[in-house]
């Protein structure tokens, strides 16, 4: 966004590769339905997640599944698509979305059960030139805007190569899409509209921005990604300031907000970092060596469990201070959720699978 080879240059590779130059302006991925299958739920899965009652695993080939039964039993969903689908994100019980490769944003209004295209990446470079070339001429004097519109140039020789790895919905209406090469679109009428923003965030390097999640303030948020990139954002400002205090130089892939309203951070050779007042201060957090940390959560009992893309998951109990070893997942780890009692579903290559967490 999520991110989440079972090595991380397989994963990564597989989300930011883009097409051969034989079919780059085909991307028959975007016209061609899933296939319905009842095989789905063992294919590579980049999603899981819980939304109300439900919950929902997306992946590879357009496939979108659902359970009532805490990921006893799946059914497939209606998508119109077969890009690999990397986040979905649900305001209600019946309102939500989902994005992915080449510039994709799905929406449901029917629970998850149906889905219809609302966006993609060809249109992100033209729509995203008409609208920074206008900014341009309505500001000459800001420099940033022709630095935009050569962007949205490059988008379009480049096709939509660039995955959304991230949605984030703050109401019906408001939501936010952030991924690869700093690709940030923002709409205020629940998708009717995608408009490019990459002005309101302080990313000049257009570093890839994979994990977005609120913070206790109203209208606040953080978003991480690559190369120490940690932005914290104001809805009521329209901005997201970059952190320049971070200590560190690699990628964030995966964060937990702790229950004292710190945040934890996990990213590349399994680094993590901690901080308890928004990054202006940090602290290394004290854990066994790992590979690459690409996915979190945070359990109802109020533990914080962090996956390695090899399959490690550690637990910490006091509020991402420490984190021990607890488990190992049976496949890689590309995305995890709380799941029934205490289990973990994860999401990786071979589906979701479930891991029993010791309880506390």
């Amino acid at each position: 966004m999520a991110l989440r080879k079972a090595l991380l240059v397989l994963l990564l590779g597989a989300l930011l590769t883009p097409w051969s130059a034989a079919f780059a302006n085909k991307y028959d991925v975007l016209e061609l339905p899933a296939t319905p299958s009842e095989k789905a739920i063992h294919s590579s899965m980049f999603f899981v997640g819980k939304f109300g009652n439900r919950y929902f695993a997306a992946g590879q080939m357009g496939h979108i599944l659902y359970s009532d039964d805490n990921g006893t039993s799946w059914t497939q969903a209606q998508v119109p698509v077969r890009s690999t689908i990397l986040d979905v994100y649900f305001v209600n019980d019946q309102l939500g979305w989902a994005v992915g490769h080449e510039g994709l944003i799905l929406h449901s209004s029917d629970g998850g059960k149906s889905w219809v295209k609302q966006y993609d990446g060809l249109r992100y470079g033209q729509e995203g030139l008409a609208y920074y070339t206008a900014l341009s001429e309505q500001n000459p004097d800001n420099e940033l805007y022709p630095a935009l519109v050569g962007e949205m140039e490059f988008a379009i020789d480049q096709g939509a190569d660039k995955p959304l790895f991230k949605v984030y919905f703050h109401d019906e209406n408001y939501g936010h899409a952030i991924g690869a090469y700093g690709m940030a679109l923002v709409t205020r009428d629940g998708g009717t509209t995608w408009t490019p923003n990459l002005e309101n965030y302080e990313n000049d390097n257009f570093n890839h921005m994979f994990d977005f999640a609120p913070l206790p303030d109203q209208g606040r948020f953080f978003i991480t990604g690559e190369a120490g990139l940690f932005l914290i954002g104001d809805i009521n400002i329209k901005a997201a300031k970059r952190v320049h205090s971070v200590p560190w130089e690699g990628s964030f892939f995966a964060s937990v907000a702790a229950g004292d309203g710190a945040i934890v951070l996990g990213g590349l050779r399994g680094r993590m970092f901690r901080t308890a007042d928004e990054g202006q201060s940090w602290i290394v957090v004290e854990k066994p060596p790992t590979s690459a940390l690409v996915a979190s959560t945070r359990t109802k009992d109020g533990r914080l469990v962090f996956g390695g893309v090899a399959g490690e998951i550690l637990v910490s109990t006091d509020e991402g201070f420490t984190f021990t070893l607890a488990a190992a997942s049976p496949q890689p780890i590309f995305d995890m959720a709380e799941g029934d009692g205490n289990t973990l579903l994860i999401a990786g290559p071979k589906g979701i699978l479930s891991v029993t967490l010791a309880p506390l």
